[in-house]
C-alpha cells in the first residue's frame, strides 16, 4: 500500500514536469527536489519491506532453537541455473521483487561476477518460512559451479547439513555434476534434487511431453547411477570393523522402523494396485519420496510429486499416497472394469504415463498458449479456471515472459515447493550424527578414542548443537571474507534526537514506527500537490522520536569478516576466545588447564597456534548486506568481526583450548596456474606486500610465494581464478598499478627407456659398443676425495603413480624419524621452515600434527604406512626381477624427500637402513657424510638439467662411493678437510646425478587439463579445430540424447590453454565455454634436442626443419625466463637479398 502511494506520487511529479512548458531555472530546481524525495522514500520502503521479515527479535527468537534451523547450499554446474533458484528463495521473503526472480543475480554482487554471468563466490542469506505453522530459519549459501572456485563450494559444503543439487534437464549431469556430488558425499551432507530449466525442453528442443518425460528419467537415472558409483567405491574401501559397525546401526534402525509402523496397513494400502513395496534406501532420488522437485527457475515454477498427488486424489477418487507412488514411472490410468484403475506397463502398451497426462500435458498447454499461439483471451480463461487473477498491465504488456511468469509462479510456486522439501528432508542444525562430528573433530589417521578426555567430552555439545550457558563454544570458520567498511552496518549509524546513536536492525515497534512516519509525509506530500504548493518544497516533520540515517564520510578501509558456522555454545559481541589454528593439538596443553578449562594468557603466548581474540561484532548475513546481531546461537551461520590478525584462511574458535581443530577442508583441485607480479612503481612494493598478504587470506585456494630470485608469485586454479585475483589486487588489496608476467606454467623432467623406433616408424640400429645397457646412464667420477658412480634409470609408471598419489604418506614418513633426538618446538620449527618461502605460514598436511614429542604415531598412520609400502613392494615386483630388492633398498624420496623420485643404495660396503627403518649407527666413514649425500640428491631432483624443472619418475641408483681422507697433516688438518668435504659430497652428487640423467633419453612432461565441453552439432568441427590447433587430443564425444548438444572431452596442456576459453567462443558464437580441470602429467614423447639427421628425415622434413619440435620451444620458453642460455639463432639460414635494380 505505502508503494502504490509513493510511486503513484512520483508518476505525478514526473507527468507534471513534462507537461510544464514554461519552466523556469527556481522551478526546475523545486521538481528536481521533489524527485530527489521520491527517490529516497522509494528506497526506505523497499529498504524496509526487505527487512520487515528478519527482524531482531524474530531472529533471536528462532537462533534459540536448533531443530527450526536449516544450514543448506546450492550446488551445480556453471550455468545449471543455482543463482536463479537462489533468486525465488530470496524473492519469497520480499528481498527482491518477484519480477525480478532470475534476472536481478542478487547473490552476486561483484562486478566481474555480473559481466560473466556466472558466480565467484560463496554467499549466504538468512531466509524464514512457516511450515505447518512453525517458524523455520533457513541460511541459505548460494556456491559457484565453475571449476576454477571449487575451494569456494568446499567453504560452504562445511558449513551445511544439507545441499541442493541443481541440474539442467538439457545438458543432464555434467563434470562438475560429479564433483558437487562427491563433495556432499564426502562431508556427509543430505542432498535433495531439482530438475531445473524444463522449459527448456518446451520451447528450445520443442520435445513432445512423453519425449520430455523421457529425458527428465534419463537424467534422474544419471543422477542416481553416480550415487550408486560413489556407494559401491565407499563399500569396497571399508574395511571389516567398519562393514560389521555400519550393518549393526542399520540392523537397529530397521528393528525401530518396523516396531513404529504397522506393516500390515502399509500392506493393505498397496495390495489393490498390485505394487512391491520395496524400501530401496535413503540413498538415491526418486520423486515419490519428495527429495526431486521439477523446475524452472527462470519462469518462477516448481513442484513435488505430493502437490500434484494431493490435488489429484480428490479429483480422481484415488488415495493421495497410491497417487504419489505411482505420479512418476511406468504407470498410468485404466477404466477396464468400469472403474479408474493405476497399472503398471504403459511404455509396454504404448500409454502415457501419469507424468505426462496429470502434470506434464497441462504445463505445455499453458507455455503453448501465452508463449507460442499469445492467445491473451484463452489466456484469461485458463488463469481464471486456475483461480489467479491477472492485473491489466500484465496482460496489456507485449512481455509474454512476464505474463507467463505472473500466472504459472502463481499456480506452482518454485519458493514453497524447495523450501519445504528442505525443511522435511534436510537434517536440521541439531541433527549432526556422531559420526559426522568425529570427523570433523579428528582426522582420518587418528582415532577419536585416542583423543584427551577433555576432548572427548565435547563431542556430547556438539552432536546436541547446545546453546545454554554451561555448553563449550566450538565455531568453525571456513574463510575469510574482504569486506569494505562502507558496506558494514556500522557505517549508517542511526541517531535519535535524544542523541543515542545505535546500529542494526530494527525492532518490530520501530519498523512500525517507520511505516507510519512514511505514510504520513507521502500523504501530506500528495494533499500539497492537491492544493497547487510547489512540489518541490520540503516538508518539516516534527518529533520527539525522529530518527535520522546519517552518513559518515567515506573510508576505504576493507575489513575482514569471518564466515562461520556456530556449533556449539552462544558466541556474543565481546566474548573472549580462543583461535586455534589448522595445526593445533590439544595433547600439548590440556595438562596446563585449569579448573574452569581456562589457559592462562602467559602461557598461551608460549604456543604458536593458540591466541586470544576478543569478538568486536556479529553480523547477520542477507546476500549483499548484513545487519548487527547481540549474539549467534548454536547451528546459526554469521559473520564474526575481529579476527583478522589472528586467522590465514580457517580455524576454529572455542571456549577451552582442550577443542581439536577442525579437519581441513575437501579440495579436488590444485593451483597450477602461476604469475609472476611486481609494482609498476618499485616504490610501491610495500603497499604490493600487504595487498599479496590480503589476497592470501582472503582467497581459500590462492598460494602467494616469495621465490629465491625474489619474485612475488601467485598460484590459481585457472584462468578465471588468475583475472579475478589479478583484477582484487589492483582494486581492493593493493591498490596500485601492477604488472603481471604470461603465466609460468609448471613442466617436468624425466628420462624414458631407448626408443626402438624413430620419428618415421623406422627401426633404430643400436650399436652395442656405445650404447651397451650397462653402460646406458652411468657415471663414474673420481678424484682424490673418492669414487663415486651412479646410474639413472626411469621408473615404472605404476611405481611413479603410487608415488604422485601417497605424497602425503611420503612426507609423513620422511619425518617419521627425525622426530626421536627432536622436542616439540624443534620439530615445529622445521616444519615452519619447510613453507619458507610462502608469505606468512601456509597449513601443512594434517598428517605432521599427529606426530607426538616421541615420535610416535597413531595406529591407523602405521597402517597405512605399511599398506603403501606393500603396495609399492608389489608395483616393484610386477616391473621386473631387477627391482625385486628396491623396496629394502630405498635410501631416501625427492624432491622435498616427498617427491616421485627414488634414491637407492646398492653399495657393497655401506649397509645402511632404508627409509622404512630407525636410523642407526654404522660403523663406516660414509656414515659421516650420508645427509650430505641426500641434500646433493634433493638438488638434483628439484632442478634438472634441460629447464631447471623439477624431475619426476626417475630412480638414482648408487653402485659404488668411497671417500678417502688424508692424515698426515694432523687432526686439526683433518677437521678442516672433513667441514669443506661436506660441500664437495653435495655438488659432487649433484653433479653426478645431473649428468647421469643427461646420458639417457630426456624428455619433459607437459601439465595436462580434462577440457569438458557442451556445444551444439552445428559448431563442434569448429570446436575440435581449436583443440587440435592447440595440441590437445580428444577423449570422447557423444551427442546428448534428447538433444542437439555434444558432450566433448579432451585433453589439453596447460600450457596451450592460456585464453582458450575467448577463442573458443569466437569460433563457435558463443555457444562453447571449457570446463578445464588438472588431470596429470604426461610425457611429451619428443626429443627437445632432435634434429632431422637421416636422409628419410631430410626428406620429409627438410634440411630446415619447417615443423617446430615442440619440446624445444617449450624448454627454451622456460629457460628464457629463468634466464638460462639458449641455443636459438636470431637468423637461420640466412639467404642474401635479390633487388630489382641489379641481381647480386
Amino acid at each position: 500500500m505505502i508503494w502504490t502511494r509513493v510511486h503513484s506520487w512520483g508518476k505525478c511529479v514526473f507527468q507534471h514536469f513534462v507537461q510544464s512548458k514554461d519552466r523556469d531555472k527556481t522551478e526546475c530546481n523545486s521538481l528536481a527536489g521533489s524527485i530527489l524525495v521520491f527517490l529516497n522514500l522509494t528506497i526506505t520502503v523497499r529498504l524496509f519491506e526487505k527487512m520487515a521479515g528478519m527482524t531482531a527479535d524474530r531472529v533471536t527468537s528462532l537462533q534459540g532453537k536448533p531443530e527450526n534451523i536449516r544450514n543448506i547450499c546450492i550446488m551445480a554446474h556453471v550455468d545449471h541455473g543455482k543463482t536463479s533458484l537462489a533468486d525465488a528463495l530470496v524473492a519469497s521473503n520480499g528481498i527482491i521483487s518477484q519480477r525480478m526472480v532470475g534476472r536481478i543475480r542478487y547473490m552476486d554482487s561483484r562486478k566481474d561476477e555480473i559481466e560473466r554471468g556466472i558466480t565467484m563466490k560463496s554467499s549466504c542469506v538468512s531466509l524464514h518460512h512457516n511450515y505447518n505453522e512453525t517458524d523455520h530459519l533457513i541460511h541459505l549459501i548460494d556456491s559457484p559451479g565453475h571449476v576454477d572456485f571449487s575451494t569456494e563450494v568446499s567453504t560452504a559444503v562445511r558449513l551445511c547439513d544439507g545441499t541442493i543439487i541443481v541440474v539442467d534437464v538439457i545438458e543432464g549431469v555434467c563434470a562438475q555434476t560429479k564433483v558437487v556430488l562427491k563433495q556432499a558425499w564426502v562431508e556427509n551432507i543430505k542432498p535433495i534434487l531439482v530438475l531445473n530449466k524444463i522449459d527448456r525442453l518446451i520451447l528450445e528442443t520443442q520435445l513432445s511431453p512423453l519425449d520430455a518425460y523421457y529425458t527428465i528419467s534419463g537424467v534422474l537415472e544419471q543422477v542416481n547411477a553416480y550415487m550408486a558409483e560413489l556407494y559401491n567405491t565407499e563399500v569396497l574401501g571399508r574395511t571389516w570393523e567398519e562393514v560389521e559397525r555400519l550393518k549393526r546401526v542399520d540392523r537397529e534402525r530397521r528393528e525401530s522402523e518396523r516396531e513404529a509402523n504397522d506393516e500390515k496397513e502399509k500392506s493393505d494400502i498397496f495390495a489393490d494396485w498390485g505394487i512391491e513395496d520395496i524400501d530401496d534406501s535413503n540413498l538415491y532420488f526418486t520423486p515419490e519420496r519428495g527429495n526431486v522437485i521439477f523446475a524452472s527457475a527462470y519462469d518462477g515454477w516448481g513442484f513435488g510429486i505430493r502437490h500434484f498427488a494431493s490435488q489429484f486424489g480428490s479429483k480422481l477418487g484415488m488415495n493421495k499416497v497410491v497417487l504419489n507412488k505411482t505420479m512418476f514411472g511406468d504407470f498410468y490410468i485404466t477404466n477396464k472394469g468400469g472403474s479408474k484403475r493405476i497399472v503398471k506397463g504403459a511404455r509396454d502398451k504404448r500409454k502415457n504415463p501419469l507424468f505426462v497426462t496429470l502434470i506434464l500435458d497441462n504445463i505445455y498447454k499453458l507455455y503453448e498458449t501465452i508463449m507460442i499461439r499469445k492467445d491473451k483471451v484463452e489466456t484469461e480463461r485458463v488463469a481464471e479456471s486456475l483461480g489467479i487473477k491477472v492485473p491489466m498491465s500484465i496482460m496489456k504488456t507485449p512481455d509474454t515472459r512476464a505474463r507467463l511468469n505472473h500466472i504459472i509462479s502463481k499456480w506452482l510456486p518454485l519458493a514453497p515447493a524447495v523450501l519445504e522439501c528442505v525443511i522435511y528432508h534436510l537434517p536440521s542444525a541439531g541433527d549432526i550424527s556422531e559420526e559426522r562430528a568425529m570427523k570433523l573433530m579428528c582426522s582420518a589417521t587418528q582415532r577419536f578414542d585416542s583423543l584427551p578426555s577433555q576432548t572427548q567430552l565435547l563431542k556430547e555439545a556438539f552432536v546436541k548443537c547446545a546453546s545454554d550457558e554451561n555448553a563449550p563454544l566450538i565455531v568453525y570458520v571456513s574463510k575469510m571474507v574482504c569486506v569494505p567498511r562502507k558496506n558494514l552496518p556500522e557505517d549508517r549509524i542511526v541517531t535519535s534526537r535524544s542523541g543515542g546513536v545505535r546500529g542494526g536492525l530494527l525492532t518490530d515497534e520501530e519498523v512500525a514506527a517507520k511505516r507510519n512516519e512514511i505514510r504520513r509525509r507521502a500523504q501530506a506530500l500528495e494533499n500539497k500537490d492537491a492544493d497547487g504548493v510547489t512540489l518541490g518544497e520540503q516538508v518539516p516533520v516534527s518529533g520527539d522520536n525522529e530518527e535520522t540515517v546519517e552518513e559518515p564520510p567515506p573510508q576505504e578501509d576493507d575489513v575482514f569478516v569471518a564466515f562461520a558456522r556456530v556449533f556449539s555454545g552462544t558466541l556474543k559481541k565481546g566474548q573472549k576466545v580462543y583461535v586455534l589454528g589448522p595445526k593445533h593439538d590439544p595433547n600439548n596443553v590440556v595438562h596446563l588447564l585449569g579448573d574452569d578449562g581456562s589457559l592462562p594468557a602467559e602461557v598461551a603466548k608460549d604456543f604458536h597456534h593458540i591466541s586470544v581474540c576478543e569478538v568486536e561484532d556479529i553480523y547477520l548475513l542477507l546476500g549483499r548486506e548484513m545487519a548487527t546481531l547481540p549474539c549467534a546461537s548454536a547451528g546459526c551461520v554469521v559473520g564474526i568481526r575481529g579476527l583478522a590478525g589472528h586467522i590465514l584462511k580457517s580455524a576454529t574458535l572455542s571456549s577451552t583450548p582442550a577443542c581439536p581443530p577442525f579437519t581441513k577442508l575437501t579440495q579436488d583441485i590444485s593451483p597450477i596456474l602461476r604469475v609472476a607480479v611486481e609494482p609498476e612503481d618499485p616504490r610501491d612494493l610495500p603497499k604490493l606486500r600487504v595487498g599479496l598478504k590480503l589476497l592470501n587470506q582472503a582467497d581459500p585456494c590462492v598460494q602467494v610465494l616469495l621465490q629465491d630470485t625474489g619474485e612475488y608469485v601467485i598460484v590459481t586454479a585457472g584462468e578465471v581464478h588468475l583475472e579475478k585475483c589479478i583484477q582484487d589486487l589492483r582494486e581492493h588489496y593493493a591498490r596500485i598499478p601492477i604488472k603481471a608476467s604470461d603465466p609460468i606454467v609448471p613442466f617436468r623432467e624425466t628420462i624414458v627407456p631407448p626408443p626402438t623406433l624413430d620419428r618415421l616408424n623406422e627401426a633404430i640400429e643400436i650399436k652395442e659398443e656405445k650404447n651397451s645397457k650397462e653402460s646406458q646412464g652411468t657415471v663414474t667420477i673420481s678424484n682424490k676425495f673418492g669414487c663415486l658412480k651412479i646410474s639413472a634409470v626411469p621408473l615404472p609408471p605404476p611405481v611413479t603413480t603410487l608415488l604422485e598419489k601417497n605424497s602425503d604418506i611420503i612426507k609423513l614418513l620422511s619425518r617419521r624419524w627425525k622426530t626421536n633426538s627432536k622436542n616439540g618446538s624443534e620439530l615445529k620449527e622445521e616444519s615452519e621452515g619447510l613453507q619458507h618461502s610462502e608469505i606468512d605460514m601456509s597449513e601443512l598436511n594434517e598428517e605432521l600434527q599427529n606426530i607426538g614429542k616421541c615420535g610416535s604415531l597413531t595406529k591407523a598412520t602405521l597402517e597405512a604406512i605399511e599398506d603403501f609400502k606393500s603396495k609399492l613392494d608389489a608395483a616393484f615386483r610386477e616391473a621386473g626381477s631387477e627391482w625385486d630388492e628396491a623396496i629394502d633398498q630405498m635410501w631416501s624420496f625427492g624432491p622435498n624427500h616427498n617427491g616421485p623420485n627414488i634414491l637407492l643404495n646398492r653399495i657393497k660396503n655401506y649397509s645402511r637402513g632404508s627409509i622404512w627403518e630407525p636410523p642407526s649407527s654404522v660403523d663406516s666413514p660414509l656414515s659421516t657424510y650420508d645427509r650430505n649425500f641426500v641434500t646433493g640428491f634433493q638438488l638434483a631432483t628439484a632442478a634438472g638439467p634441460l629447464c631447471e624443472e623439477p624431475m619426476m619418475g626417475v630412480c638414482f641408483i648408487v653402485d659404488q662411493w668411497s671417500i678417502e681422507i688424508p692424515e698426515e697433516n694432523g687432526e686439526e688438518l683433518g677437521r678442516t678437510t672433513i667441514g669443506g668435504l661436506s660441500g664437495q659430497v653435495i655438488s659432487t652428487v649433484k653433479d653426478t646425478c645431473r649428468k647421469a640423467f643427461q646420458e639417457r633419453d630426456q624428455r619433459l612432461m607437459v601439465a595436462m587439463y580434462s577440457c569438458v565441453v557442451t556445444v551444439t552439432a552445428e559448431v563442434v568441427g569448429k570446436m575440435y579445430a581449436v583443440i587440435a590447433k592447440r595440441n590437445g587430443r580428444i577423449l570422447d564425444g557423444d551427442i546428448t540424447e534428447g538433444s542437439t548438444a555434444w558432450n566433448v572431452c579432451a585433453y589439453l596442456p596447460v600450457v596451450e590453454s592460456l585464453n582458450i576459453a575467448n577463442e573458443l567462443r569466437k569460433s563457435t558464437s558463443g555457444e562453447a565455454v571449457p570446463q578445464l580441470v588438472f588431470s596429470h602429467w604426461e610425457t611429451l614423447d619428443l626429443d627437445p634436442f632432435w634434429v632431422p639427421q637421416t636422409e628419410e628425415e631430410l626428406l620429409h622434413w627438410g634440411e630446415k626443419a619447417d615443423t617446430e619440435n615442440v619440446a624445444r620451444k617449450y624448454m627454451n620458453m622456460v629457460r628464457k625466463r629463468k634466464g638460462r642460455a639458449t641455443d636459438e639463432q636470431l637468423v637461420i639460414h640466412a639467404e642474401k637479398q635479390r633487388t630489382l635494380s641489379k641481381n647480386k
